[in-house]
């Protein structure tokens, strides 16, 4: 009786030192620090431990053009004033005036073109009134006129495209074939009054990146409020295939289209299956809405500051390469985690049937719930900055320490 009792009771004391969950707590957040910092040191912000893990599960990317594919760096390609109401150089500083407070890099573009053929901005003229048409361009008041800048799909809703004639509209499908960004300027009491075309670059990085993206099996799409030829212009360059290309698109489409994509990726869900989520990837003030709804916001650091805020991402240097380490660095958390939970309930599984088969005393058990949770750990760690974690860093200052100091030689 009392043996027995002494028995069972000592059982018991085991097995309530094994299922302390330490190793399973310790496990998650210790993975979750070391690659935030893994991440911090790149140069990338994540917004927490739950962000980098949803980084893994990503297999549909959606990337906004201007600025996040391209540089945002525009030059002027093309501009010809309509009609005879104004000349080059009044269109150039309604230009000026229109686009000097606003924030988009097209705007610094027009606002230097204008200081490079040397028109200055008359004083006698006040800018009244500007505000921002979302995904279309700006209007204001300059002496008494309602004045627009903005795109093809602005100046079809106000009814002034339609003013163009043939050669006109052709010219700027030509423009838009190139690869440039079409836009116009008019006043309400004349119409359009001209049209301009500006360009910019492809990050020399983006190529690569979407190439590893489609290889790694993950869908790439490209959403932009530019016309059809600038878009598939971009696309041909990068490599996205043209099937991926969404063009003309406002704020609410974006929000809209990610929307659908994930109520798509939701009624395919199978419990049984790893998590397919979208990601997201803009930096302007027209990508915020879409960048609030991802599953995981990524922004572009040199972006707005309202896409930084709802991203859940950023790449502070804006290189998109970037885009890469984070989702790798992702997958290996959720590798890691793994691990760490596979290690830590076989071995609480191993003590338990040791104890049962008495073959177990508390002291091993104690032994055995601390090393695990201290083996959790390191292996947690492994993901420090530096490619090899906790060990790296064990290394190198064992090293220092055998060697001499330069200064006492």
């Amino acid at each position: 009786g009392v043996e027995i009792g002494r028995k069972w009771a000592l059982n018991g004391l085991i097995v309530v030192v094994i299922a302390c969950p330490c190793a399973l707590t310790i496990s998650t957040p210790v993975t979750y620090a070391a690659g935030l910092a893994a991440t911090a040191q790149r140069g990338i912000i994540v917004k927490g431990g739950a962000r980098l893990e949803a980084l893994g599960s990503v297999k549909t990317i959606v990337f906004d053009k201007t600025g996040t594919l391209t540089e945002g760096k525009f030059r002027l390609l093309h501009l010809d004033t309509i009609g005879e109401n104004k000349t080059r150089k009044e269109v150039l500083e309604l230009l000026a005036l229109m686009e000097g407070p606003s924030s988009h890099p097209l705007a610094a573009t027009l606002v230097n073109a204008a200081r490079s053929e040397g028109v200055e901005v008359s004083n006698d003229l006040k800018v009244i009134n500007h505000s921002i048409l979302k995904g279309e361009g700006v209007t204001a008041y300059i002496a008494d006129d309602e004045v627009y800048v903005g795109n093809v799909h602005l100046f079809k809703r106000l009814g002034f495209y339609d003013q163009l004639n043939d050669a006109e509209k052709k010219k700027t499908v030509d423009w838009s074939e190139e690869g440039g960004t079409v836009g116009f300027i008019g006043i309400k009491s004349i119409g359009i009054i001209g049209m301009f075309c500006v360009a910019d670059g492809v990050r020399k990085e983006a190529k690569e990146v979407v190439t590893s993206l489609i290889n790694d099996q993950i869908n790439v799409l490209m959403l932009t409020g530019d016309g059809d030829g600038a878009a598939r212009a971009v696309a041909r360059e990068v490599g996205i295939p043209y099937e991926n290309v969404r063009s003309q698109f406002l704020p609410e489409d974006k929000l809209h289209y990610v929307a659908s994509l994930l109520g798509f990726s939701k009624r395919k869900v199978n419990v049984l299956k790893k998590k397919e989520l979208l990601l997201f990837c803009g930096d302007g003030v027209n990508d915020a809405p879409a960048l609030s709804v991802a599953d995981v916001g990524v922004a572009m650091g040199e972006g707005a500051a309202l896409a930084m805020e709802m991203s859940d991402v950023t790449l502070m240097d804006s290189n998109l390469s970037k885009l890469l380490f984070s989702i790798q660095m992702g997958t290996k958390v959720i590798a890691t985690v793994q691990e760490n939970i596979a290690v830590s309930v076989a071995a609480k599984v191993v003590v338990i049937a040791l104890t049962f088969a008495g073959r177990m005393s508390l002291l091993g058990a104690i032994a055995a719930d601390v090393g695990v949770m201290l083996l959790v750990s390191i292996n947690g760690m492994k993901l420090l900055p530096g490619g090899h974690g906790l060990c790296c860093a064990r290394r190198n200052a064992y090293s220092q320490l055998k060697t001499p100091n330069a200064e006492m030689v």
